[in-house]
């Protein structure tokens, strides 16, 4: 992140974990470490040594008896009467100014005095943007912002910092400017092309970074046009927004539209979603769970003259932001798609071993029981199952599969090492879909022709056991 070695111009994207927002990556030049450090390292030229052995010629004889010498110490450089080296000079310009961020502005404000046309310009222009940024001198920062765009008109880079410094400023133009840069980083990250990205990065992690960005640019123009009182229009880029990526600003955001607009009851639903939202994503922490919910509050009983339903409200909005958000989710693998019939099904076991073939259990009995690892009455379930396999212990005829369903399999492995299951362990992989399980636990018993002889669904603690048995006993009896 070398911001001042002649950074590429064209829009690339970066890796970043799912709790950082993609605009720390753009933003870097007002966000990350003082910009004299990136200065320093920038534009340090490597020294020429002194060679370690002088030539022959330049070699002293030790005289013999006299006393040794004091040694001389190298004497500071004087100015030399040639014409001096610009690169050179911007080199002292920067360590001069040490970590002083105001004396680095000072310092390459002269040298681009002295040196109008340098070549380095670029990388000047971008030092001093972030600088200014960091000293708080907005206007300033915004002008080398405008150097750098009238260079290179699609530096992403500083579009980005140009559009977020206008929106900041309350005069009608500065904010259609800014919609401009935002429109404009729109069309290149939309041409972007994914065999750009580093090779250190998935496909995967550009794909990620692409729509998060993207998301992040509607909303920033859906503020900016509700700043200039251009409701419809902002109300269309915060839905698109978030509908690329669920967020607590695009819903906040909408939800003080339709308040505004008198339209309570959408914005007591704009307001649940950013609550349910700004509990779940740390990078939301900044935002006021607790202004949300009076504010919501507030609304929802000057409706119904109560907080009776709201719940409701908050249930429903949860349900909706997580479909969206998995509409928007990378596609999971797809295992045994379109296939209906139990002995087609090949079931990835949980420790990694060969799948399972349904298909070797052609003429056997059986018994499917369907958990996950945030089932509490799958446990309870489980040590009555473990009663059933005790009962048919050493039946060949007779199998058990604890099948799993959850949706983040990642889950798995550490939830055994605290709860052990008997049977084998395999994951749904399409199964649940075909025997349409929607309620945990589930317990199936399928009989020798793979059809259903036996089913209880959720938590039936009452002679669960002995029906099961009875069920498992009826259907082997019919395989023989």
């Amino acid at each position: 992140m070398n911001s001042f070695s002649g950074m590429d111009s064209h829009f690339e994207l970066q890796s970043q974990s799912m709790r950082t927002r993609i605009r720390i990556f753009l933003c870097f030049l007002a966000l990350s470490a003082s910009g004299t450090a990136f200065a320093r390292h920038a534009f340090a030229y490597p020294q020429t040594a002194a060679p370690a052995n002088p030539p022959a010629a330049q070699q002293k004889k030790p005289a013999a008896p006299a006393a040794p010498k004091p040694k001389t110490m190298p004497a500071p450089a004087e100015p030399q009467d040639g014409p001096t080296n610009p690169d050179t000079e911007l080199q002292a310009t920067v360590q001069q100014a040490g970590n002083d961020r105001a004396a680095l502005i000072r310092n390459l404000e002269a040298y681009l005095a002295k040196y109008p046309d340098s070549p380095r310009r670029a990388a000047i222009y971008r030092a001093l943007l972030e600088s200014e940024m960091q000293v708080q001198n907005q206007k300033r920062a915004l002008d080398y912002a405008d150097q750098i765009l009238a260079m290179t008109r699609d530096d992403s880079q500083t579009l980005y910092l140009a559009a977020m410094l206008l929106e900041k400023m309350p005069d009608n133009a500065s904010q259609d400017r800014a919609i401009g840069f935002d429109t404009h980083l729109m069309e290149l990250v939309a041409k972007a092309d994914p065999e750009s990205r580093s090779p250190q990065m998935t496909l995967e992690d550009w794909q990620a970074g692409r729509i998060k960005f993207t998301m992040d640019l509607y909303v920033l123009r859906g503020k900016i046009e509700r700043h200039l009182h251009k409701n419809s229009d902002a109300v269309k880029d915060l839905n698109e927004g978030f509908r690329l990526l669920p967020n607590v600003e695009a819903a906040v955001n909408l939800g003080e539209i339709a308040e505004e607009s008198k339209n309570a009851e959408e914005a007591v639903r704009q307001y649940a979603v950013a609550f349910l939202l700004a509990g779940q994503d740390p990078d939301e922490n900044m935002v006021n769970r607790e202004g949300l919910r009076l504010q919501m509050g507030n609304l929802w009983r000057s409706m119904h003259d109560s907080n009776v339903g709201l719940g409701d409200i908050l249930l429903n909005s949860y349900d909706k932001t997580r479909a969206l958000a998995k509409a928007n989710a990378a596609e999971p693998p797809a295992y045994n798609k379109g296939v209906t019939d139990p002995f087609q099904f090949s079931l990835r076991r949980v420790d990694g071993s060969a799948a399972m073939k349904l298909a070797d259990t052609r003429g056997k009995t059986v018994v499917l029981d369907f958990w996950t690892t945030w089932c509490s009455y799958c446990r309870v379930t489980e040590l009555m199952l473990s009663a059933a396999r005790k009962k048919f212990a050493g039946r060949d005829d007779v199998v058990f599969l604890a099948i799993n369903k959850d949706e983040d399999e990642n889950q798995v492995a550490p939830y055994f090492k605290e709860t052990k299951l008997e049977g084998t362990l395999v994951f749904a992989d399409g199964i649940d879909a075909a025997l349409k399980v929607e309620t945990i636990p589930t317990i199936i018993v399928l009989d020798h022709a793979g059809k259903v002889a036996y089913r209880s669904q959720g938590f039936v603690p009452d002679n669960f056991s002995d029906a099961l048995s009875a069920a498992i006993t009826k259907a082997s009896g019919a395989s023989q």
